[in-house]
């Protein structure tokens, strides 16, 4: 898509995205997102990130949250995981990861241990 070296993460993103859907181009992205018609096209020339907002119209454009854009979520429940997470308040996020935490410390402590000796 670009003849410049993108290491931006969310421009790599994007540009994985674009070229994934070949109804997909900048130019019909930037007018789906209400950004001006260079708007991302000199994001990718500049290799900078964009501001949260404009990521986030970019998102919203491509169906999805700028959260979940972002995530390494691959399965259906994992990107739910991470919708809902998004939605939440602070105080509720903190509770969901204590309690996140507590349930990955009782799966570990039901897994038999591997005291290094095989038969």
């Amino acid at each position: 898509m670009n003849e410049t070296k993108i290491t931006e993460p969310f421009l790599l993103r994007l540009e994985a995205a674009i070229d994934a859907d070949p109804d997909l181009n900048v130019s019909n992205l930037a007018v789906k997102a209400g950004l001006g018609n260079s708007t991302i096209r000199l994001m990718f020339r500049d290799n900078k990130s964009p501001r949260v907002a404009t990521m986030r119209k970019i998102c919203a454009a491509l169906g999805t949250t700028l959260e979940e854009f972002m995530s390494n979520a691959q399965t259906e429940d994992e990107k739910e995981i991470v919708r809902l997470f998004a939605k939440l308040p602070e105080p509720l996020k903190q509770q969901l990861l204590g309690y996140g935490r507590g349930l990955a410390d009782a799966a570990d402590q039901s897994q038999p241990e591997d005291d290094g000796e095989s038969e």
